[in-house]
Order: structure tokens, then sequence, then C-alpha cells
């Protein structure tokens, strides 16, 4: 299934990174965009729009390669729609910057606020990304999907915690209990403080 999806998708990313990083090259290399001539300028300005809407649409097919690859692995349409949008808020960065460089434009003070300000945000936002990286380990380490019943045991939530599990999401895993009662329980402390037995892969 994965490597369907990826075949499929090689198809457009190949031809595309290609473009894009032809574009870039053809930019820096051959163009000059401050003190070169007319046609400097004009292969310059060429070979950043090819690079900018070439680079947009690798992104965009990979991405949505990561979502279909995502879903399959029935990790949540939730998550899967958030992975997929920070993965894609995260490519569009790096177009900027790039695109910056081929501009020739400086970025060091650029950068040095853009980390002071994710400093100040990781700090003020720490429960959360806790939460998020949790969540990122948990996608690759299967300990559940959804679907799965599984049993909770811990002592930072407050006791055991048995049921079915209806959605992954970046911050909180939904558990359905027999009972019809619906507990979010937050990813970090299902990846450090909780014992999980997956009763699913007991039965198969």
């Amino acid at each position: 299934m994965q490597k369907n999806i990826w075949r499929r998708a090689n198809t457009g990313l190949i031809p595309s990174g290609a473009i894009a990083i032809a574009g870039a090259v053809l930019s820096s290399v051959y163009g000059n965009l401050h003190y070169g001539t007319i046609n400097q300028k004009l292969i310059s300005f060429a070979g950043i729009a090819i690079f900018l809407m070439f680079s947009s649409v690798f992104l965009h097919i990979f991405t949505d390669a990561l979502y279909k690859v995502t879903t399959s692995h029935n990790l949540g349409i939730a998550r899967a729609v958030a992975i997929k949008f920070g993965v894609r808020i995260l490519g569009y960065i790096v177009i900027f910057f790039v695109t910056l460089g081929l501009l020739e434009i400086p970025v060091g003070r650029l950068l040095i606020g853009g980390a002071a300000v994710g400093i100040i945000l990781g700090v003020a936002a720490q429960e959360s990304l806790s939460n998020f990286f949790a969540s990122v380990v948990l996608i690759v380490s299967h300990l559940y999907t959804v679907g799965d019943h599984i049993v909770v045991s811990s002592g930072p939530l407050g006791g055991k915690y048995e049921g079915k599990v209806t959605d992954i999401g970046l911050t909180h895993t939904v558990i359905l209990e027999k009972n019809g009662t619906i507990l979010r329980l937050p990813n970090s402390t299902m990846l450090s403080g909780a014992a999980i037995r997956n009763v699913s892969n007991d039965h198969r």
C-alpha cells in the first residue's frame, strides 16, 4: 500500500523537484539580480519563479502522499490532517528562506528574530509541545492505532482505563470506554507515565 502511494507520488515528485533545483541553480549561477545586465536580471527572476512554482508543486504532492500513508496506518483523520498541515507549513518556511537567498536578501536578522520568538513560544507552550512530540513517537512506535482495544494503567492519570481507541490526536489520545464514556488522555503521559496493554494485539 505505502509503496504504491510513493510510487505514484514519485511520478510528480522527481520531475518537480528536479525543475525546482534547476530554477535555483539558474538564478544563482547564471543570473545577477543587483549588478548584472538586464538579461542576467531576467534570468535571475525567471529562475526564482521556476523555483517557487515547482517547489510548491513538490511540497503539495509530498504532503498529499504523506497524508495517504498516515491514514493507511489508522492513525486518525485529525492527526493525518494536522501532520499534513504542519509539514506543509515547514516546507513553505524553507521555500521562503531559500527564495530570500536567491533574491540576495540577508536573512541573518530574520533568523535571529525567529529564533528568539521560537524560544519564547516554546517556553509558553511547553506542555503542548511535549504532547506533540510524544504523538510523533507514538506514530513511529505503533504502540496502538485507531480501533485497538487497550488497557492503560498509570499513576499520573489517576488509575486504570480500558476501552477502544477512537482517535489519536497531536496532543491527546481519545478512548471510548464500554459504558460510553469518552476519555482524552495526554499523549505525553501515555508515553512516559503509563503502562499500556494492547488487547487487540493479544487477540491477533
